[in-house]
């Protein structure tokens, strides 16, 4: 679900499980907050531009703040997917030797 402040309506993106699609929770590599496909691809709702991505292309798709909508985020799985730029892997930890 996607507010903007000081408007009522709100964006609802939602990823509903079915066939080739992993949700959030839902089975191997998803946590909560994920959604991929079996075959390929992969979106952390958790981050920043995956947001700003899903908002974009709802606004794109003709969704407006200030009503309730609602988007099936299927649909744009591709189109977001490829404006995200992969997300960096952080070095491990050096251990410390004693």
């Amino acid at each position: 679900m996607i507010a903007r402040e000081g408007t009522p309506g709100v964006i609802r993106v939602v990823f509903d499980s079915g066939p080739d699609r992993v949700v959030g929770g839902g089975g191997w590599g998803a946590h909560e907050g994920g959604v991929s496909r079996v075959h390929g691809g992969y979106l952390n709702l958790h981050r920043p531009a995956t947001v700003r991505a899903l908002i974009e292309e709802a606004l794109a798709d003709g969704q407006r703040f200030g009503n309730a909508g609602q988007v099936d985020g299927w649909r744009t799985f591709d189109a977001v997917a490829a404006r995200v730029p992969p997300e960096r892997r952080e070095a491990p930890s050096e251990q410390l030797v004693e």
